[in-house]
């Protein structure tokens, strides 16, 4: 049987998910958008930028998949039932549009899916299916064809995929969760208007965003409820995805919107994909013998979904025997099965023999990629578990962010491995510089002291800010360093709103860094037979130094928002372009806080106590105030975290970036915006499964 959409004897339809290999891809034509080097000032001219850029990264992720697969996979779709949609809302209609329209085709235009759609007054779409049953690549295309229908006006919400996974909506609305999401994703929509927040609010709200929520299963269980609580006042485009048992809490009458459901694959589907392959026949015959064979049935319900069907290709392509498989089918349920065909993917996806095409600098043993990419699966699944409580059973987050990699390492080691950076670096500067103009034994104590101190005290200050979350740590700024791009108006007011946020975490931090490293040494020099009222002198000193040192940081890291523009448009937001940005940020702030602050209190110690003194005390004033603070920031925290500690444990590559980018190119990844995802959610799930079990993803089975 072709693979070609139509009717199903049992009344279902048929869509590809896919589109031909020979089908154009979006090259980024656009009829309106702004000049390069500046901002889009219109409604019109943000939409159509954005329009470029979604089109872009589907186009690309559109290219990925077509070099990872052959022909199309078919997907089934019927009209979801009415207990999820309502009799009240549309189900009907949607059933007899569905009825009465020509067999689905996403390598097409999607015309008829997109009339079912369209014809719900509200625009709101759900697509229900089981694990794998291609959900995702369905809405990817749907929005890809939208974006490129010919007919498109400039009237029509711009379809934009959202991973639903990581909004809790106990603590953020749907809304101002989607708002910030768009600007984190596309940050030119982050400038602000005149009295109307920034220009994603203002899309998002005026109903010029179709917004795409990919996995609604991938929340956590106890958020199911206010989570439809919001969709069900959100009178905004919208389109859901989601497993049917997700939302087995909706009673008849709070029935969500209209929707299709995707059913399982035909056997006809399965052995027009796979008869290709001579190893599959004679495993075929046995499966359409209709014998009644435990195995044959058990194996032939595990190739119904598309997931399955791919993952049952890696095997034999990984040198897998398919016959393995149906005597595996005699002895193992149906969840083993899919866990043998999942561990298959990665073998075949990082054999060097089956990707000769892929840079020698890249290719990672299947072996240790499996390592690290099921560390990224944990760090997934148990990032969104410590996100609720602790009894709380949570399918995992979606999102790899590279500025969370590493949060899920307990709170006390993070703030012991931040310390003992923040300590090494000045301390050693230090101790170099008492060395040199000094006596050596008593600068090893000096140096020791400092790193001591200096160490604990912004080891604290990590761990107030990670509960806290003062100032927005730890949060990827959305802006850039340029000296020029925007008037003078605009950059001194961007000063004056960062001045009093910036100078009072500053201050907060300086009072926290004078009272533990004026403790400290008060303590010391008690151990040392000093009498009382010196220790009190020193902790006075450095009770009063701190806050000003913490004030005089703060206010000169709001100077430097001088330098900050918005982002522009025709600039590529990827998870490497966000870091980077970040990081100049960071470090153009650390450089002028440590000069500034280092000559500052130099020069003052100079003039008390002389400059044999004040020399090393300037030096590493700077240093501990520069390293310290630059570790309170999202790219500091990821330098510390990702590219020191994990590698180090072997938890992570040392070219972490270029094993992501790796992972993405082999299909393993997908990229969302500044954000990676895996690409098949039931592959994340056996990565962290086998990864907490100390299993790795073993080459297939009998040969």
């Amino acid at each position: 049987m072709s693979d070609r959409p139509g009717a199903r004897a049992d009344g279902t339809r048929s869509v590809a998910v896919g589109r031909d290999n020979h089908a154009p891809i979006y090259t980024g034509d656009v009829t309106i958008a702004p000049r390069p080097g500046r901002h889009p000032d219109t409604l019109t001219e943000n939409l159509h930028t954005l329009r470029q850029r979604v089109l872009a990264d589907l186009g690309q992720d559109q290219v990925q998949q077509q070099l990872r697969s052959g022909h199309p996979l078919p997907v089934h779709c019927r009209a979801a039932p009415e207990e999820l949609t309502g009799r009240r809302n549309g189900a009907r209609e949607t059933s007899a549009a569905l009825a009465d329209a020509s067999p689905l085709n996403l390598a097409g235009p999607l015309r008829n899916l997109a009339a079912v759609y369209a014809k719900e007054k509200r625009s709101q779409l759900l697509v229900l299916g089981r694990a794998g049953s291609g959900k995702t690549i369905l809405v990817r295309r749907f929005a890809q064809a939208r974006l490129e229908d010919a007919d498109w006006t400039d009237e029509e919400p711009v379809p934009v995929i959202f991973s639903l996974g990581s909004w809790d909506p106990t603590a953020t609305s749907l809304r101002d969760w989607l708002i910030d999401r768009l600007e984190r994703d596309h940050p030119f929509l982050a400038r602000r208007l005149p009295h109307k927040g920034t220009w994603a609010a203002q899309l998002i709200v005026m109903g010029h965003v179709l917004a795409i929520l990919d996995g609604f299963d991938e929340m956590a269980e106890d958020l199911y409820p206010p989570a439809l609580r919001h969709l069900g006042a959100f009178n905004l485009p919208l389109l859901l995805t989601s497993r049917h048992e997700a939302l087995s809490s909706l009673k008849p009458s709070e029935g969500l919107f209209p929707g299709i459901e995707l059913t399982d694959l035909t056997f006809d589907d399965c052995s027009a994909r796979l008869d290709a392959s001579t190893g599959w026949a004679p495993v075929l015959d046995r499966l359409s013998s209709r014998s009644g064979e435990p195995a044959a049935a058990r194996l032939a319900t595990v190739l119904t979904t598309p997931l399955m069907l791919t993952m049952a290709e890696a095997f034999h392509a990984s040198g897998g025997d398919p016959e393995y498989l149906l005597q595996l089918a005699e002895s193992s349920s149906q969840a083993a099965l899919e866990k043998r065909l999942l561990d298959a993917f990665v073998p075949r996806t990082y054999d060097p023999l089956l990707n000769l095409s892929v840079p020698k600098r890249r290719r990672w043993s299947a072996e240790r990629a499996g390592h690290w990419l099921g560390y990224l699966a944990t760090h997934l699944k148990k990032q969104k578990t410590d996100a609720r409580k602790p009894d709380t059973q949570a399918n995992g987050a979606q999102d790899i962010e590279w500025w969370q990699l590493g949060t899920t390492m307990s709170l006390p080691a993070r703030m012991v491995v931040s310390g003992v950076l923040c300590g090494l670096v000045p301390g050693a500067a230090v101790g170099l510089v008492l060395a040199v103009m000094s006596d050596p034994p008593a600068a090893l104590l000096t140096m020791f002291l400092n790193m001591l101190g200096i160490g604990l005290t912004f080891g604290l200050l990590h761990g107030f800010a990670s509960k806290l979350k003062v100032g927005g740590a730890f949060k990827p700024s959305r802006m850039q360093i340029r000296v020029r791009g925007e008037s003078r108006r605009v950059r001194s007011r961007r000063v004056r709103e960062s001045l009093l946020p910036r100078a009072g975490v500053g201050l907060a931090g300086g009072l926290i860094f004078g009272i533990v490293l004026g403790g400290g040494f008060a303590v010391y020099v008690m151990l040392l037979s000093y009498p009382w009222p010196v220790a009190a002198l020193l902790f006075g000193n450095w009770l009063v130094a701190g806050p000003l040192i913490g004030l005089a940081a703060g206010i000169v890291v709001a100077l430097v928002a001088w330098l900050e523009t918005d982002a522009k448009p025709e600039e590529s937001v990827s998870a490497t372009d966000l870091l980077r940005t970040n990081r100049t940020i960071v470090l153009v702030q650390m450089t002028v806080v440590g000069l500034v602050l280092g000559l500052g209190y130099g020069t003052a110690v100079t003039h008390f106590d002389g400059f044999a003194l004040g020399l090393p005390s300037g030096i590493g004033a700077g240093l501990a105030v520069a390293v310290g603070a630059g570790t309170l920031t999202a790219w500091g925290r990821w330098v510390v975290l990702v590219r020191l500690w994990l590698p180090l444990s072997g938890r992570l590559p040392w070219r972490v970036n270029a094993f992501l980018d790796d992972a993405r190119a082999r299909g393993v990844l997908r990229q969302a915006g500044a954000v990676y995802q895996f690409r098949h959610a039931r592959l994340r799930d056996r990565l962290a499964e086998a990864h907490r079990q100390r299993e790795q993803p073993t080459e297939g089975g009998s040969r």
